[in-house]
């Protein structure tokens, strides 16, 4: 993940950054809604050794979920603007060839759309069409691939519901569902008077950042008359949160107004663009979760993880994080966070709590879950199912350890409290060991004390390389903590869990140039391999202080169930939270090689 530096203004008002959940992604601009310091959002309790908070009335507002099923829209121009009605399903079965990439050039007609005709556009993979420039150009959505519409429009952690209003920006378009990471293919039929645009895409499933185990049906399609009117059809949607909208280019003054799709009436009126965005709650502010447990139960958590009943606005099961992480250790690098006043204060602490997740995971998601059902599709290697069998052999009883999304990603997290933000110091040149916050992937980072597997690589980013030594290298492992791996040599170092001495030299190789596959169907690369020690590393970033005789050994998680105003938790929020608690405990054991304790207790 990514850590988010958080930055003291010349006033009190501050901006928190996320550490972010996964390694696929670089730093993001921080989040909106930071500036203003926590308060108290609920009431608090303590059932057995988890903390539950019953969120005040107001705290999540109103989802918004598709309603649209069985339904067609059709916009009707007059003039510049439209003319909405919801119609009956029409449908037409016949799809016409799948597109291999974006581009759809017209042969037969061109389309009117925001002030000009069209003989082409392009058809993006999660649910929108766009009119200008081409996918050439170079737009990609957060997750670095192209995707063809206006996706890319789309923060990773952005909520729907603000967006939907901008997504016309960057080019005139029409979002038919648009759904960020949906995948599957792309059909398009031209006749004399129409193109047919259909859709037949599944949500993510099977990763830690999703909350299917198995793929989803949805089913649409989007009908461009050359008379300008334009048809969107919803024949069966397993998603609840989408954009639905029209963007054509707007004159000053006017802008996209957000609409109920499925109250139209023909008295309706007629609007220049138009868009609803279906969602889940909104997500609760992470500083106001810290100051409510903390002002309730005291500051004694370093940590604090969050679990709910409820889904939110967010594309994603997982969760970032925030908070006020670096405080009263040094020689660990440059956080790029400050440890003042105003910065503890809006997280309600003195500084003894360093690190939450910025937003509850939902029950139904599947880090919140013990394994993946027997028959979950493990053909890829991000997704625990891929691992089942290895990981029942590890283990003594031959299951594999239950909730291994859940501690892998607790473990990455939390491990931000100390990297990855070091760098070395070889002959006179300073190394950077990474982009901040992760390790670069040529590092080798083996893990001291595995987790998973016998060989895994730092749950921080790196690799466990193999020096083939020809001149080329090949990763055994890499730095995805899929499924759950444990810290390095140099990290525990960091976490002033063993002595400088105790530290192997380690290396890293740059550039790597990816230069063909072995027999296991293993990457190989070739690169120049640098030797690092561990005093290189103190020679940039000076001594960890406090040092091994003196670092802080115990550690408290608070587990916290949340529901909304007037429910009581779950029996199935409340038995995977102490299934999550329990493990966790294990995890950090293990993976500290016993130097280290972590408790979660709330008392």
């Amino acid at each position: 993940m990514t850590p988010r530096r958080t930055k003291l203004r010349t006033t009190v008002a501050l901006r928190a950054l996320l550490l972010v959940c996964g390694l696929m992604v670089n730093a993001l601009s921080p989040c909106a809604g930071q500036e203003t310091p926590g308060h108290s959002i609920g009431q608090v309790s303590v059932a057995g050794d988890l903390i539950v908070i019953e969120l005040d009335s107001a705290t999540l507002g109103q989802p918004n979920l598709f309603d649209l099923v069985g339904r067609t829209l059709r916009f009707s121009p007059a003039g510049s603007r439209y003319r909405v009605t919801n119609e009956t399903l029409r449908w037409d079965a016949h799809y016409g060839v799948e597109l291999t990439g974006a581009d759809v050039r017209l042969q037969r007609f061109t389309f009117p759309f925001s002030g000009q005709r069209w003989s082409s556009f392009s058809v993006g993979t999660a649910g929108s069409i766009r009119f200008g420039p081409p996918p050439s150009v170079g737009d990609v959505d957060a997750y670095g691939r192209p995707d063809g519409g206006i996706a890319a429009a789309v923060g990773r952690f952005d909520r729907l519901a603000d967006v939907a209003p901008r997504l016309g920006e960057r080019a005139p378009a029409i979002c038919v569902f648009l759904k960020p990471r949906m995948s599957g293919p792309r059909y398009v039929r031209e006749l004399a008077d129409r193109v047919v645009i259909t859709w037949d895409l599944t949500e993510p499933f099977g990763g830690y950042l999703d909350f299917s185990w198995f793929p989803t049906t949805n089913l649409f399609q989007a009908v461009l008359h050359r008379d300008g009117s334009i048809e969107m059809s919803y024949k069966t949607m397993e998603a609840k949160d989408g954009i639905v909208g029209i963007y054509p280019s707007l004159s000053a003054g006017e802008r996209v107004q957000s609409i109920d799709l499925s109250s139209l009436t023909p008295k309706s009126g007629s609007l220049a663009a138009l868009c609803e965005a279906f969602h889940y709650l909104m997500p609760p502010r992470p500083q106001d979760l810290s100051c409510t447990v903390i002002q309730a139960l005291g500051d004694k958590f370093d940590f604090l993880a969050y679990y709910s009943d409820f889904r939110i606005d967010n594309q994603e099961a997982s969760s970032p994080s925030d908070g006020p992480i670096g405080g009263n250790v040094t020689g660990i690098g440059d956080t790029k966070h400050a440890q003042t006043k105003p910065i503890l204060e809006s997280r309600c602490t003195d500084g003894r709590f360093q690190l939450g997740l910025y937003q509850p995971i939902f029950v139904g998601a599947n880090e919140m879950q013990e394994r993946p059902p027997d028959n979950a599709p493990g053909g890829n290697p991000k997704n625990i199912a891929f691992y089942t069998p290895l990981l029942a052999q590890a283990t003594p009883d031959g299951k594999p350890r239950p909730y291994n999304y859940a501690v892998g990603h607790l473990g990455h997290e939390i491990g931000h409290r100390w990297s990855a933000y070091a760098t070395a110091r070889v002959n006179g040149e300073t190394i950077s060991l990474g982009a901040w916050p992760h390790w670069d992937t040529g590092l080798e980072a083996r893990v001291a004390y595995p987790y998973s597997l016998p060989l895994e690589s730092s749950t921080q980013g790196g690799s466990a390389w193999q020096d083939n030594l020809d001149g080329t290298f090949t990763p055994l492992r890499n730095g995805f903590f899929v499924p759950a791996s444990g810290y390095s040599y140099l990290e525990l170092y960091l976490m002033g869990l063993i002595a400088a001495a105790e530290v192997p030299d380690f290396y890293i190789v740059r550039p790597l140039v990816r230069i063909g596959t072995d027999a296991n169907e293993r990457p190989i690369f070739k690169g120049q391999r640098m030797r690092i020690t561990i005093q290189d590393v103190i020679a940039a970033e000076g001594p960890r202080l406090p040092d091994v005789n003196h670092s802080q050994r115990q550690f408290n998680t608070g587990i916290v169930v949340i529901v909304e105003h007037g429910r009581k938790p779950s029996a199935e929020l409340i038995n995977r939270a102490n299934g999550i608690r329990r493990q966790w405990i294990d995890y950090w054991a293990i993976t500290t090689g016993h130097r280290s304790s972590m408790t979660v207790d709330p008392h």
